[in-house]
């Protein structure tokens, strides 16, 4: 079994936070089983099928845990104890990239845009500003150009029009329910620090539909370079 697939926490391969209510295991769990269903052929671009099988034995096991009160609170205290990771990673919103160390990155001058999260985006904006689902920005032709006929989609770049779009960390954490450390790491291209590619996958395609890039030529070449280097 891929190692990487094995080292996952029920949280993690379920894409629920540790706090999840109990209705969001039910539905990361129906969601899980539809995307790496047998009939999926895009899985088996990424595992073996014996890998695809172990993947799917693996999302069983977490609702099985997850989703009974007693045996989820006995898993907590065991994550606890082992210390391997936090349940929880509070990391600052990162500026440009200097280097692929996370933790060596600096924190970015603030926007003079002003953020605002999903609840306040207004529903109009000034001439010569944009919106996201989270955001209000400026719209800069050269920067517009740039995202519209880039084909080359690694972190640095989707760090770059998260930043352009004045999206932080946090607000792109809440809305897609990803941990703020796995986007960091997506971030700085930190393939070591980030789990399975059909996680990864599944990341850089959320990343990318709210921040208005490509879907499709987000995950292929993010997915090209990762698989190439992890």
């Amino acid at each position: 079994m891929n190692q990487r697939l094995s080292e996952q926490n029920y949280y993690e391969v379920l894409e629920v936070s540790t706090s999840a209510q109990h209705h969001e295991i039910v539905v990361a769990y129906q969601r899980a089983k539809e995307a790496y269903s047998s009939d999926s052929p895009a899985l088996y671009t990424m595992f073996s099928k014996e890998e695809a099988a172990e993947l799917r034995k693996l999302i069983e096991e977490a609702f099985l845990v997850l989703g009974n009160q007693s045996k989820r609170k006995e898993y907590d205290m065991l994550l606890v104890n082992r210390d391997k990771r936090p349940l929880e990673v509070n990391l600052p919103d990162l500026g440009p990239i200097a280097s692929n160390n996370v933790a060596a990155e600096r924190r970015a001058p603030a926007s003079s845009t002003p953020a605002f999260t999903s609840n306040s985006t207004p529903s109009s904006v000034p001439e010569g500003f944009a919106k996201t689902r989270l955001s209000v920005y400026e719209v800069k032709p050269e920067l517009e150009q740039e995202i519209s006929t880039q084909t080359v989609i690694d972190g640095p770049f989707i760090r770059k029009v998260r930043q352009y779009k004045n999206i932080n960390l946090e607000q792109l954490s809440k809305e897609t329910r990803i941990s703020r450390s796995y986007m960091a790491a997506v971030e700085a291209d930190d393939y070591e620090a980030l789990p399975a590619a059909v996680f990864v996958r599944g990341f850089v395609a959320q990343m990318a539909r709210i921040l208005g890039l490509n879907e499709t030529t987000a995950t292929q070449s993010y997915m090209s370079r990762f698989k190439k280097e992890s």
